[in-house]
């Protein structure tokens, strides 16, 4: 356990690059289990119980649940691992990609 995470600017620079679009159409949804992936490995670091569950009915997507310590009581913390679909045409950028300028961050 190294109780530790990567720099702010890293974990945001990896979360940008995980694709995990959700969609109706089949050819532009993706799973989000590199992202699932990417989060349970940091809060593993950090020396919670993490669980990844697989989402019946769903085209390979994944919840995670992450908890520490023992006994009643806690605290929930609820988010999405999704992005929407997005035209490639529109972008000036890598969408994919953080970008910093005059002090400001965009993908």
């Amino acid at each position: 356990m190294k109780n530790k995470l990567p720099p702010f600017i890293e974990i945001y620079r990896a979360l940008i690059a995980t694709p995990s679009i959700s969609a109706t159409e089949e050819a532009l949804d993706q799973s989000n289990a590199d992202l699932i992936t990417l989060l349970a490995d940091w809060f593993k670091d950090l020396g919670f119980n993490v669980e990844v569950q697989p989402v019946p009915g769903t085209r390979n997507k994944f919840n995670m649940l992450a908890s520490i310590g023992q006994g009643a009581g806690g605290l929930l913390l609820a988010g999405h691992t999704d992005t929407v679909p997005f035209d490639d045409g529109r972008w000036t950028r890598d969408p994919f990609t953080l970008t910093e300028h005059d002090g400001s961050f965009t993908a």
